[in-house]
């Protein structure tokens, strides 16, 4: 009898602990199941980037304008609305520069002719890889660019290398390599000098600028500022090239020092300065993609050029569209195919907005009477070539950038009347 109701006393407490238990089977299969399913959720999108070869973590944006909540649709449109807008406040400080391109020789109707040929050679091509040995510049600048050849191990050529850029238009549509003639180029400079501002992926501009024209090693004071460097030599007229590093192309006359603690996220070296302009009758500019709303961007451009047109009002300028970088670029084995509007938004660090500003910078350089190159179009295919590691930004040195040099050489061939548009 004791037993009995011992039995009965100890029944009712199994209930709760079995309920205690279920819970918690629940809540753990709650936990895993969604957990599973975000995980593949964010998977499934980031391998919509085409050169990723594994699962990477979504990078954030860090840029409160980004415009990736938009619609692809409404991201079309707000590109036509800014373009437009841009194009109507630079009419507005430039009403007389209509097709027109200072500091060249060329008509206005001949400027039709030489952006429309400028933009085929940027817009309509694609990365041909060649069978043979692609004859490429020798890289004698910064080592940190050289990267890539000193680790590559296998035999010929490293694979990033061996694509060339061929457009629908001659003379690049049937480029074979990315050579130039250096004495061709000096003649149609004339003496004039180059220079070229913008940011870090400018600075490798520069770099491949001195390896088209010297066969040797110059001298930075690393990123900030290099020394004017000889690019042609008699038997030509001597000119030179200078870098500047200005992320924002802004017109300030003098560095913020602030209070002796100068910020180095963004760099303002003084460029738009009158001395400057008398001195490089040749700007090549690039700004930044840094976080602004378009209006602030468009402001400050078509500040920028004013100020340009004040110091000098003959100085040819070069604008060179951004570039996106590409995340994870290890990964990468060759050229793509352009993204879609809905890979552009899943790109970092306000890349997803780059098409837009690059958009907004042609209508404002060439309402300036400016020379807008997309050599973006170009190098936003070529997720391969990069230095890797933690700068999927940035080139090695030779490899993709080759073909901006080859473009740019094109281009001061055609501003000088030396191919028929």
């Amino acid at each position: 009898m004791s037993k009995q109701l011992d039995a009965r006393s100890r029944k009712p407490y199994h209930w709760p602990r079995l309920v205690i238990y279920v819970v918690i089977l629940i809540l753990l299969y709650h936990f895993f199941t969604s957990f599973s399913a975000s995980r593949m959720s964010l998977q499934s999108k980031n391998e919509k980037l085409p050169w990723y070869k594994q699962y990477h973590p979504r990078l954030p944006q860090y840029n409160p304008y980004a415009t990736t909540n938009l619609t692809s649709q409404e991201r079309e449109a707000l590109t036509s609305q800014m373009v437009e807008r841009a194009s109507q406040l630079v009419s507005l400080e430039f009403p007389q520069m209509e097709n027109k391109i200072i500091g060249s020789t060329l008509s206005q109707d001949e400027v039709v002719k030489f952006r429309s040929l400028v933009d085929c050679w940027t817009s309509t091509g694609k990365w041909v890889r060649m069978d043979g040995v692609v004859k490429v510049m020798s890289h004698y600048q910064d080592s940190l660019y050289g990267k890539c050849d000193r680790k590559y191990r296998g035999e010929g050529q490293r694979e990033a290398l061996r694509y060339v850029w061929q457009s629908t238009c001659a003379p690049i549509k049937d480029n074979m390599d990315n050579s130039v003639n250096e004495d061709r180029w000096c003649q149609v400079l004339r003496g004039r000098h180059l220079l070229v501002v913008g940011d870090l992926v400018q600075y490798q501009l520069h770099e491949i600028f001195l390896d088209a024209f010297r066969d040797g090693p110059t001298v930075c004071f690393g990123e900030l500022n290099c020394r004017e460097h000889t690019l042609c030599a008699e038997p030509h007229r001597e000119s030179h090239l200078k870098y500047l590093r200005n992320d924002l192309l802004s017109i300030n006359r003098k560095m913020n020092l602030n209070h002796g603690r100068p910020k180095v996220d963004t760099i303002e070296m003084p460029f738009a300065t009158p001395s400057l302009g008398r001195s490089y009758p040749v700007f090549i500019l690039n700004r930044s993609p840094v976080r602004e709303t378009d209006e602030a961007f468009i402001k400050g451009l078509i500040a920028t050029m004013k100020e340009i047109r004040k110091n000098n009002a003959n100085t040819l300028v070069i604008y060179r569209s951004s570039s996106i970088g590409h995340p994870f670029c290890d990964d990468a084995s060759g050229p793509i195919e352009s993204l879609t509007d809905d890979e552009y938004k899943l790109l970092p660090y306000g890349w997803s907005e780059i098409k837009r500003r690059n958009a907004i910078a042609k209508a404002i350089i060439e309402g300036a009477g400016g020379v807008y190159v997309d050599l973006g179009a170009l190098t936003d295919l070529r997720p391969d070539g990069h230095v890797g590691g933690q700068d999927c930004l940035r080139y090695c040195i030779p490899g993709p950038l080759d073909s901006w040099i080859h473009v740019l050489y094109q281009v001061f061939l055609a501003l000088d009347g030396q191919m028929s548009l």
